[in-house]
């Protein structure tokens, strides 16, 4: 007798416990981006100095001023994030430790970002998309390695906009998180419209 009246309390709990893992900590808060958005300050805004996002080539570049054209695959993958991307060759000793800083944090932050590997050393279509992003070269040419960049969406005077920022060689990690969450951020704030 006394096992019947436990088996719906027990049935109670496994569901109480199985329901409880289905509204984990899930750092992406469901339509709405990742449970920090909502606190986050961003640390960079539009502009066209060196420590803005950009809408169009930045002071630093000879076509100062000019509009970018944006990649196919760059402006497909804001449908679903902010695009992160690295442009590296295996085996660079120069550039590999920027590319292992981003790469981690593309896995930090995975399912918030649309994550780009442009290993040159893979050849092929990986290699075309690695020159291609050259496109948003900060300074022009010649371009060197490691290119990292981070295009985002932004609200101008009304209009939805793609800012963007990206370096040639290494960038401090706390720098490389303060860009990387403050494109997540504008992307979720201004994704809609």
């Amino acid at each position: 007798m006394k096992l019947k009246s436990l088996i719906p309390l027990i049935c109670i709990i496994l569901m109480i416990s199985f329901f409880s893992g289905c509204t984990s900590n899930n750092p992406n808060n469901g339509n709405n981006g990742p449970s920090w958005i909502t606190t986050y300050t961003p640390v960079h805004s539009l502009g066209t100095g060196t420590d803005d996002f950009w809408t169009v080539y930045p002071e630093i570049n000879p076509k100062s001023g000019a509009s970018v054209s944006h990649l196919d695959w760059v402006l497909n993958s804001l449908t679903e994030g902010c695009v992160l991307f690295v442009v590296h060759r295996t085996g660079c000793i120069g550039c590999q430790a920027q590319a292992d800083r981003v790469i981690g944090f593309a896995e930090q932050y995975q399912g918030q970002v649309e994550f780009y590997d442009l290993d040159i050393a893979l050849g092929g279509a990986v290699e075309q998309q690695a020159y291609d992003a050259y496109v948003y070269d900060p300074d022009g040419e010649p371009g060197y390695i490691a290119l990292t960049g981070i295009i985002t969406i932004f609200k101008d005077n009304g209009n939805r906009v793609f800012g963007w920022h990206s370096w040639e060689g290494n960038v401090a990690d706390s720098d490389m998180e303060d860009w990387i969450k403050d494109g997540i951020y504008y992307y979720h704030v201004n994704k809609q419209g």
